[in-house]
């Protein structure tokens, strides 16, 4: 039976058999304001609060202090676990300024080839069993041509399966389309759109698993709301 990180955010589990397939990488997207950033929140701090498992969230957009802030209104008390060890909150941003190249500097933003030799060593470091990257949109744009991102986006990806580590790749869309750049889908082992439809005149949240290999899973829309507490999904109402 494959092991599983469970993301232990309430109807979701039992759409995806259970969790995240270890070793896997996920891909969550969605448009802005669709709680993609409080999912990947959420699979890290569950799996430090229920799993006793250590996780990393990079985020190269958002400051550190605006994550914890937003964490700290659902309930989410992510400095508990940092100071035991259980998680990791790192604002690349700030790595920004210090990036090893001219060409990162001027564009202001962090390479795969960056975020790997960073990752190396707080992998080892922290023993971290779960990662989340917000966003893999931010890493995207500093490529000049779709070649180079692919090509780097794959080397990227064999390093994550090669650590072994259930990685959660944050990616903005726009449209009706399933992801930014239209690769990073075909190197994810999983895909989950997340959405606002419209039912009987009224805007609701909505979550599809569009593919998950190694596992069976549920490929339904479902609708699912933002609670005090955070996300909670609604796995036996289909929306058509």
């Amino acid at each position: 039976m494959t092991n599983r990180k469970a993301t232990h955010i309430p109807g979701l589990d039992e759409l995806i058999n259970g969790g995240f397939p270890d070793g896997t990488i996920n891909l969550i997207t969605g448009p802005p304001g669709s709680a993609k950033s409080l999912f990947g929140i959420e699979y890290l701090y569950n799996g430090a609060r229920f799993d006793d498992e250590p996780g990393i969230y990079l985020s190269l957009e958002e400051s550190r202090e605006s994550i914890l802030r937003a964490a700290s209104s659902y309930g989410l008390q992510f400095e508990t676990f940092e100071k035991e060890g259980k998680a990791y909150l790192i604002d690349l941003g700030k790595m920004r300024v210090e990036c090893s190249t001219s060409e990162e500097l001027e564009w202001g933003l962090a390479s795969f080839e960056t975020l790997q030799d960073f990752l190396k060593n707080h992998l080892s470091f922290s023993g971290a069993k779960r990662l989340v990257l917000d966003s893999l949109t931010a890493v995207g744009v500093y490529y000049k041509s779709s070649e180079l991102l692919r090509r780097e986006l794959f080397k990227f990806s064999r390093f994550l399966r090669d650590a072994n580590i259930t990685t959660i790749l944050i990616s903005e869309v726009t449209g009706s389309g399933d992801s930014r750049y239209g690769i990073e889908e075909f190197i994810a082992d999983s895909l989950i759109k997340l959405d606002y439809e419209s039912a009987t005149g009224e805007y609701r949240r909505t979550l599809t698993v569009k593919k998950m290999r190694f596992t069976k899973h549920d490929p339904l829309k479902h609708p699912f709301l933002i609670m005090d507490n955070g996300i909670e999904v609604s796995p036996d109402e289909v929306i058509g």
